[in-house]
């Protein structure tokens, strides 16, 4: 993988937030190397979720997997982990080496197409702890990661995730 000195980063000042933006995290060759093996050798999921008391296929593919084994909710759903696969260690030691920050868990969506989506959410799950720390790697095409704050609502910010 790449060397992490000469890593572009870029801080979005957002209130009562933090984020953190490494466009160069991984190279084009190992961001399309990655998303090969992701795509090709997870154990993937569909599960069904209750929105506002509505049961909906989710509209991507999800998988798990922890360090411990501790399940995670959200949604009415509740997944339990698989162990971390050898092909993902490289990859958490170097968003831990970058960020200075453990990390145990590893929720995998996969949007098939620009139809899949995830909608707004707050990672606010008691699971998740008081002011969680989530780290998202996007692999694959150019996506818009949006943000907004759940009470000041002219605070929207929009991210293209290279």
């Amino acid at each position: 993988m790449a060397k992490l000195f000469n890593m572009k980063k870029e801080e979005l000042k957002l209130p009562n937030a933090r984020l953190s933006y490494f466009p160069d995290f991984l190279s084009e060759y190992e961001a399309s190397e990655l998303f090969d093996i992701i795509k090709d050798q997870t154990n993937w999921r569909q599960d069904e979720v209750v929105v506002f008391g509505k049961t909906y296929q989710q509209p991507r593919l999800t998988a798990l997997y922890s360090s411990s084994n501790k399940s995670y909710s959200y949604s009415g759903l509740t997944m339990h982990p698989e162990p971390f696969p050898e092909y993902l260690w490289p990859l958490k030691n170097r968003l831990e080496s970058t960020s200075h920050i453990a990390f145990n868990t590893l929720l995998m969506n996969l949007y098939r197409d620009g139809q899949d989506s995830n909608g707004w959410h707050a990672d606010n799950e008691k699971e998740l702890g008081i002011n969680p720390v989530i780290a998202s790697i996007s692999l694959g095409e150019e996506r818009p990661f949006h943000f907004k704050h759940r009470s000041l609502k002219e605070e929207r910010h929009k991210l293209i995730l290279e």
